[in-house]
């Protein structure tokens, strides 16, 4: 039942723009950590944190997910029609009733959030790349880490780990990530900005 909500509310997004449709994806992925599907159990999760490295480049990670089981680096995808796309392509392609597009293959896309995660917690601890598919569209030929919408509750939930992350340790993580978020040290307009720098070559 829970499920079917999320995806009446992903089907408004029919006509609406790329930026309202990404809003709409992460805000199905949120949504599956609310105690009404997750369940009870303590976890945080922090959206749309923006981190700037040493060297000025800017990355956007659209949620960070801790859990018992780990810390989660999600990249929320809300693609309309067939993906297709291996592990190694550099990038996926998107077909929709005719038409067809290319996008930077998304793994190799939050394997770079997932280095700059680590730098920003200095190694202290080991990070889970998970790519989400919200329509349920995930390509066959793509890694474990790759899931539908309705696979991620489990997925994080049942993720094999030696040691479990401690209460302590998931809130201390938890406060570092939002202290640096709330710091406002790169503003979204400056990241669209660097987006488009490095686009643009």
């Amino acid at each position: 039942m829970y499920l079917f909500g999320l995806i009446r509310l992903l089907s408004y997004s029919v006509n609406s723009t790329k930026e309202s449709r990404g809003s709409l994806g992460e805000k199905a992925v949120s949504s599956i950590f609310t105690t009404a599907f997750f369940g009870k159990g303590e976890r945080y999760i922090v959206n749309n944190v923006i981190f700037e490295t040493a060297n000025k480049s800017t990355h956007q990670i659209d949620h960070i997910v801790i859990y018992k089981t780990g810390i989660f680096c999600l990249e929320t995808k809300n693609l309309r029609g067939s993906v297709i796309g291996t592990r190694e392509s550099p990038t996926w392609s998107v077909q929709n009733y005719g038409v067809s597009y290319d996008i930077q293959n998304p793994i190799m896309q939050n394997e770079t959030h997932v280095r700059v995660l680590l730098e920003f917690l200095r190694n202290q601890y080991d990070i889970h790349s998970v790519v989400v598919l919200v329509r349920g569209n995930k390509p066959q030929e793509v890694g474990e880490e790759v899931l539908n919408l309705q696979e991620l509750r489990d997925y994080i939930k049942n993720y094999p780990c030696e040691k479990e992350l401690s209460s302590d340790e998931m809130k201390a993580i938890y406060a570092q990530i939002v202290d640096y978020k709330d710091a406002g040290v790169v503003s979204e307009i400056e990241h669209i900005k660097n987006v488009k720098k490095i686009k643009e070559g």
